[in-house]
């Protein structure tokens, strides 16, 4: 079942990278734009073949742990690519999740990527 959800995450976030590349000309990098216009988040082409971050547990309705050695900012992206929430976590700290809707999100530390799924 976590495989299926990873894959899904995975899907969903190629699809907005492809969506979004074909609406880009001369710029190499993909936009991800989250519905606050004053935030705009750019992935480019690169970084299409990220390594994974544990993030755990897969599926929760409160809180997530992100796998960080140390303080490090982590991003979190809906599955249409919108940019829901950004928050610095050191190791051992939690990312409370209950604002966000119930759905699948993406998780980018860094140059990793990870998924969960709020229920």
């Amino acid at each position: 079942m976590r495989t299926f959800r990873f894959i899904l995450s995975t899907l969903a976030l190629i699809f907005v990278f492809n969506v979004v590349n074909a609406q880009t000309i001369e710029n190499e990098s993909v936009g991800l734009v989250s519905s606050n216009s004053e935030s705009t988040v750019s992935l480019t082409e690169t970084e299409a073949h990220l390594e994974t971050v544990k993030v755990w547990p897969q599926v929760s309705s409160i809180k997530i742990m992100v796998d960080v050695e140390n303080l490090q900012e982590v991003n979190i992206y809906s599955c249409t690519g919108r940019l829901v929430k950004t928050q610095k976590v050191d190791k051992g700290q939690g990312i409370n999740i209950e604002t966000l809707m119930p759905g699948d999100y993406t998780v980018k530390v860094g140059n990793k990527v990870g998924s969960f799924t709020k229920k």
